[in-house]
């Protein structure tokens, strides 16, 4: 029976919290108690009970820290406190905390955490707009539960917590009317503290000007004392010449230095008052300072208490806004009802002139008719040439597509013969680049590669016409490259180009006869042989150069200039030895890049350009 009393009175403790001052370390403590009488759905599932601080300041969460090292476990899991700084921030959490004073918006905070078992407890909120609700009346901390939101997320209370909570709406507000009362009894505090603040300036002011002409005074004092120190010691030095002089005037000379040594006594005891005086003037300067420091203290107790009156009378300034825009609202609806009355007496009045002119139209109506009889003889006429045109579009449409697809049929067989990337990657990992990019579908430019034993071919190439045409020549070019490959037995560019030469010409029949219509057609390119054991390269080219970047200048190997095909000055292609170095970038290309159209004048890209880049 005695448990059954204790637990009750242990429970009373945790929630009435009757405080003078209610600070972040008792809000952290009100917290942990709540969290400790509250059972989550998940609890056999939580590994870490996390609290968290909706608050752009770090004070409350550090009493939680501390709270936390204290306790280090809660439902026997470990403890961790976090901190957002905006509704955004909110991720999973057990508890959170926000105090309206913060500005954070309620319905963002509901909408953030819904569902996720978190356990809201908030301060200066509406009724019912949380989970658990605090305010302060009176210093006491009075709450409210929202116990269908407590539901929904599952949350088990302790009996005696609910029946402490403000039960209706009417009590809830009756608390802020007190908070209201209160507030303004702080503020008259805060008026009076200003009268006496103001008080306390003005005796300050007339100390500080009582200390500034007793210290005029003094420094006058000083000044008078010199002078009458001068003139003593004038009238001594006068006094002993007269002396030595006068022997008769001895007596009558003791008596006016007995005179001097009393005035200089008093001048003496003069100056150690005016030295006591500085000593109470410094004791007065320094007492000033200390009022000072506590005004200074005074002010920012105002300054905290000014801020909260401002928020206040901010929100009052809001309700008048949305007032003055009904009203505002009201004058535009009242104003648009003038208008529309208005524009339906100009109806009124378009009407009639309207009912003439459907007279006129009438008219016009039946004149309309006998073209239409015309009209729709000439309309069955473009019936009939419409449905022809639409039959040649579907066939020229099923052609189209016939071809598109052929063409993209060729497309794939184009990209099947070229190097493989795979192939590529295995010789020249990491070190080499392809921009290919057909203007058609199938183009006439192309790549190609081989290896026979440390040495790599590599040749860039660019056939005679467009799309499917430069196709077929590419096709030509990549099989009587393989075919010459495989035969030779030493590898030489000029050689390859020459034997390429030949099997073009052989394979198009050309004979060099312009007269009988024959045509040259054939390819440029650039082709290398890299031997990687001794970089060593060779370069031939047919109209085609190499670019050769070392040390960030760019060095030309031109080609020979002839086509690999049937030309006038046909000769046996020059073969160009070359000893790389690191770092050397090679460059091999076809016309594609150098012929591009653009810029601000639509002309030609040109190779000076192509090197500069």
């Amino acid at each position: 029976m005695k448990l059954l009393v204790i637990i009750p009175l242990i429970l009373l403790s945790l929630f009435s919290f009757p405080q003078q001052n209610f600070d972040d370390k008792k809000r952290a403590k009100a917290i942990f108690a709540i969290a400790k009488h509250v059972t989550w759905p998940n609890e056999n599932v939580i590994d870490t009970f996390k609290i968290a601080v909706l608050d752009p300041n770090n004070f409350l969460e550090q009493e939680l820290i501390n709270l936390a090292n204290a306790n280090t476990l809660l439902h026997n899991k470990p403890i961790k406190i976090i901190r957002f700084y905006s509704v955004d921030e909110i991720n999973n959490c057990l508890v959170l905390f926000a105090n309206n004073d913060n500005g954070f918006d309620i319905d963002k905070i509901l909408k953030k955490i819904s569902g996720k078992h978190t356990l809201l407890i908030t301060e200066n909120y509406p009724f019912h707009k949380s989970m658990v609700n605090y305010i302060i009346v009176k210093g006491i901390r009075q709450y409210e539960l929202n116990e269908t939101k407590i539901k929904e997320e599952g949350f088990k209370l302790y009996d005696l917590f609910i029946a402490g909570a403000v039960k209706s709406k009417a009590d809830w507000e009756t608390l802020y009317k007190q908070t209201d009362v209160q507030l303004q009894k702080e503020k008259e505090i805060v008026e009076s503290q200003n009268v006496e603040i103001d008080k306390q300036k003005k005796e300050i002011e007339s100390q500080k000007k009582e200390i500034a002409e007793q210290t005029d005074k003094i420094a006058k004092q000083r000044e008078e004392i010199a002078i009458q120190i001068k003139q003593i010691n004038k009238q001594k030095a006068e006094l002993n010449e007269i002396f030595k002089q006068v022997g008769i005037q001895q007596k009558l000379l003791k008596t006016k230095i007995e005179e001097l040594n009393i005035k200089e006594t008093e001048l003496i005891t003069k100056d150690k008052e005016i030295v006591a005086k500085s000593k109470i003037l410094e004791s007065q300067q320094s007492s000033i300072a200390e009022q000072e420091l506590k005004i200074g203290e005074q002010k920012k107790v105002l300054n905290e208490q000014l801020v909260k009156i401002k928020m206040q009378q901010l929100i009052l300034y809001l309700f008048i806004v949305i007032i003055l825009l009904i009203s505002v609202m009201g004058y535009f609806i009242f104003r648009a009802y003038k208008v529309k009355k208005e524009a339906n007496r100009l109806l009124k009045q378009r009407n009639v002139e309207i009912m003439e002119q459907n007279e006129e139209i009438r008219q016009q109506k039946e004149e309309i008719t006998t073209q239409r009889d015309e009209i729709e003889v000439q309309k069955d006429e473009l019936e009939i040439q419409k449905n022809t045109a639409i039959k040649q579009r579907d066939e020229i449409a099923l052609r189209k597509k016939e071809i598109m697809d052929s063409i993209q049929y060729a497309r794939r067989i184009q990209t099947a013969v070229l190097p493989p990337f795979k192939f590529i990657l295995q010789i020249l990992p990491n070190n080499f680049f392809i921009l290919n990019k057909p203007r058609d579908i199938v183009s006439g430019d192309y790549y190609w590669m081989a290896q026979k034993d440390n040495q790599t071919v590599i040749a860039a190439a660019d056939c005679t016409g467009h799309g499917v045409p430069g196709a077929f020549m590419s096709l030509l070019g990549v099989s009587f490259l393989n075919e010459i490959f495989n035969k030779i037995e030493t590898v030489n560019a000029n050689i390859l180009l020459d034997m390429l030469r030949e099997s073009i010409i052989k394979a198009l029949n050309q004979a060099g006869n312009e007269n009988e219509g024959e045509t040259k057609d054939g390819m440029d390119m650039a082709l290398c042989v890299i031997d990687f054991n001794t970089y060593e390269l060779q370069f031939s080219g047919a109209n085609n150069p190499l670019y050769l970047i070392r040390n960030n200048e760019v060095i030309e190997t031109k080609g020979d200039k002839m086509p690999v095909g049937v030309c006038d000055n046909k000769k046996p292609f020059t073969n160009n030895f070359i000893q790389l170095q690191k770092k050397d970038l090679l460059y091999i290309f076809s016309d594609g890049y150098a012929d591009q159209f653009g810029g601000p004048q639509g002309k030609k890209f040109k190779y000076k350009p192509l090197k500069n880049l």
